[in-house]
């Protein structure tokens, strides 16, 4: 049996390519000619634009249309056997690399996922700015954030949660090596 997305999938492919794309709605709209709330509607799943304008949209957005309507299903679950986990390289706040392991890489066209860090005192490391807001958990050790004019330190057990405009900075301190979960949640998953 074929599969074509409900209007809600279809709005949430959209959103997920324009934010991929760190775009506006209202560059959206400039790009398409289209308005931004007819767009926004479109992405919230309260309408379903028309082949044309489904076209203008994917050609702002720099993509083919099929990728928004294609028939695939989604899963709603993914399962991570520790041995399948990933990691991926970063550069830390001086350029040092930094290895970053992938818990989850989360369920496609979800918006959570879940990273653990381990780091030696001294490192510090950067996330950049983003639609979105993280809760970091320090597993063990002690590590400071800092993010816009805000800092605090955390320990063993201590969680900050906080929205991600700004990015934020984590410093490793102590003696100790310290281990920090990262859960994401953004309007797009990071590809690994």
């Amino acid at each position: 049996m074929d599969y074509m997305p409900t209007k809600e999938e279809l709005g949430r492919r959209l959103r997920a390519a324009r934010f991929e794309r760190n775009m506006t709605l209202k560059e959206v709209a400039a790009r398409c000619g289209m308005s931004a709330t007819h767009i926004s509607e479109v992405e919230r799943g309260r309408t379903s634009p028309t082949i044309g304008a489904l076209q203008r949209i994917s050609k702002a957005l720099g993509e083919n249309p099929s990728r928004f309507v294609r028939e695939d299903r989604l899963p709603r679950v993914k399962y991570t056997k520790a041995a399948d986990r990933c990691s991926f390289y970063s550069a830390g706040k001086n350029g040092e690399p930094l290895t970053v392991e992938v818990i989850t890489d989360g369920v496609p066209g979800g918006c959570t996922q879940v990273f653990r860090r381990t780091a030696a005192p001294g490192e510090s490391s950067t996330a950049n700015p983003m639609i979105g807001e993280v809760v970091l958990v320090c597993v063990r050790g002690m590590v400071r954030v800092s993010a816009g004019d805000e800092s605090h330190v955390l320990r063993d057990g201590d969680t900050l949660q906080m929205r991600l405009d700004d990015g934020y900075t984590a410093e490793y301190l102590g003696d100790d090596e310290c281990e920090l979960l990262a859960i994401l949640a953004a309007p797009t998953l990071f590809t690994i």
